[in-house]
């Protein structure tokens, strides 16, 4: 009797404390966490995501420089930038947002995305470089997710009516 006693005080301690990790201790840390991560005010920097390996966006007071990563150079003077086009490629579980610079009087594109070395810090210098550029383009092009949401967000003042082509989203 004693055995079978000590064997339900066992087994109901048991059960008392997996409930206390199920009903109590889990649901604690992990609002303990997402307050931790929600209180986290410190800025990210998005540079972590550039990788080299997708090539690298080089710029200068005269030109654009692109370096793709089969090891081609495009070069694209500023003034010869007539539009920027901004849209997204769904890569199935994320979006790449990217960014397109057609060359005056050509339908000739330059690509770039945000995984190339050098895209953030060009986004920051686009406003030095292209007279009235807008930096509200982001979040229209970047919600909703997963479609492509392309729009002209530059176009050299004097310009004509963007033409048919455009660069494949």
């Amino acid at each position: 009797m004693d055995t079978l006693v000590t064997v339900v005080v066992v087994g109901l301690a048991l059960v008392l404390f997996f409930w206390f990790i199920d009903r109590v201790w889990t649901p604690f840390r992990a609002r303990r966490t997402v307050r931790k991560l929600l209180s986290d005010e410190s800025p990210r920097d998005l540079r972590a995501l550039e990788n080299p390996k997708y090539g690298r966006v080089e710029t200068n007071t005269d030109c654009l420089r692109i370096r793709q990563s089969q090891g081609t150079v495009l070069e694209l003077r500023w003034s010869e930038v007539e539009e920027v086009q901004a849209f997204k490629r769904d890569l199935f579980s994320t979006d790449l947002i990217c960014l397109a610079f057609k060359r005056s009087g050509r339908d000739e594109y330059c690509e770039i995305h945000e995984e190339m070395a050098g895209y953030h810090d060009l986004i920051e210098r686009l406003p030095i470089h292209l007279p009235q550029f807008n930096q509200a383009w982001f979040s229209s092009v970047a919600f909703p997710a997963f479609k492509p949401n392309h729009q002209v967000i530059w176009r050299r003042s004097g310009s004509q009516a963007p033409s048919s082509a455009s660069p494949a989203p």
